[in-house]
């Protein structure tokens, strides 16, 4: 959060905005395009609980504070460079409500799978729109960086995933036995061979006819996620006095996300603001720092505050929850829990 306040920061002070500039556009659009973002946020836990309620199984895990796991979860991958690790927390916290932990894991994995491809689609679609109103740089530019992203993620997880992850080496943990020792190291076998094993039915169950409907519910979910991202960044353009229209807004916020996924600065901070400028100069002949620094603020730093909050909130009822686990429980003070010499003086005292 520090890092990307700064950069934001950095940017307004070098490119010669001021407090005036971003008050001229309006808190009006200021607050309708953070209520769009955070109601992202809202599509997104529900597209998670759609997720859970038909890939999890049997028992159906208890769903409470749900909303507050996803929003955690997705600060942590608005943190870090490649925006991942969210699923990770994701997957921890399901499997501390009795979901198989391979199954977990690829839970977490297909709601990423699914941004992946649909956001791809999306920023494919904002190429060729930039392409066709003579700016090709930005077109190869995001045409190159989703053709790496789509390949690695089809070739290093969906692929393996949908075949059957094989599995792991034996020889692996004899190695590791003798760093971790032979218990630990065994332990650990099984915990991986039973989790690969998992992950790979998991990911298996996509591929029949059953899961069409979820699939469908999800991609349509998506949808409305980018829609929204999209409705965010036409209400700053509009105030700024750009006259666009919400499609090509989608399609612009849609092509700066695809360049955003290069794995340089902590959530694209930098990466951002820099493409969105160079897409609406290029393609729109239209530049305003201070409509993209509102825009920045409005659709990820507040995003990142609330998400914030909620991770600490998921961190701290972590902690209790350890905590109260650890604690040994009350005995019990009634004379029948006492052995049989304390409860006879019990009784002969009253």
């Amino acid at each position: 959060m520090v890092v990307s306040s700064l950069v934001v920061g950095v940017i307004t002070v070098s490119s010669g905005v001021t407090l005036a500039d971003l008050a001229a556009l309006g808190f009006l659009s200021f607050a309708l395009a953070a209520a769009a973002s955070l109601a992202r946020l809202l599509v997104q836990n529900l597209r998670f609980r759609l997720m859970v309620g038909a890939l999890a199984g049997d028992p159906r895990p208890d769903l409470s504070g749900v909303a507050v796991a996803r929003m955690g979860s997705e600060f942590v991958a608005l943190s870090t460079p490649a925006m991942i690790g969210g699923e990770f927390v994701r997957a921890a916290w399901l499997s501390e409500r009795g979901v198989e932990g391979g199954k977990a894991l690829w839970i977490g994995y297909f709601e990423i799978l699914v941004d992946v491809y649909v956001g791809s689609a999306l920023a494919l679609a904002s190429a060729w729109f930039a392409f066709t109103r003579g700016a090709p740089v930005i077109a190869v530019s995001i045409v190159g960086i989703v053709s790496v992203l789509v390949i690695g993620y089809t070739v290093f997880f969906l692929i393996p995933a949908l075949r059957g992850i094989p599995k792991i080496p034996h020889r692996l943990f004899v190695v590791m036995a003798s760093i971790i020792g032979d218990e630990r190291a065994k332990r650990l076998e099984v915990v991986a061979q039973e989790r690969t094993r998992t992950f790979s039915l998991a990911a298996g169950s996509i591929l029949r006819k059953d899961a069409v409907p979820l699939i469908l519910k999800t991609l349509a979910l998506t949808v409305v996620q980018v829609i929204l991202s999209g409705l965010a960044l036409w209400f700053i353009l509009v105030a700024a006095g750009l006259k666009i229209d919400v499609v090509s807004a989608t399609l612009l916020a849609g092509g700066v996300s695809a360049v955003a996924a290069i794995p340089i600065t902590v959530g694209g901070s930098g990466v951002v603001e820099f493409t969105m400028l160079s897409y609406l100069s290029s393609v729109f002949g239209f530049s305003s720092w201070a409509a993209v620094v509102f825009w920045r603020i409005a659709s990820f730093q507040v995003v990142l505050v609330v998400t914030g909050f909620a991770f600490l909130l998921l961190t701290h009822r972590h902690t209790r929850g350890a905590r109260a686990k650890k604690l040994p429980r009350d005995p019990d003070p009634s004379p029948a829990a006492l052995s049989p010499d304390a409860a006879q003086t019990s009784s002969e005292v009253s």
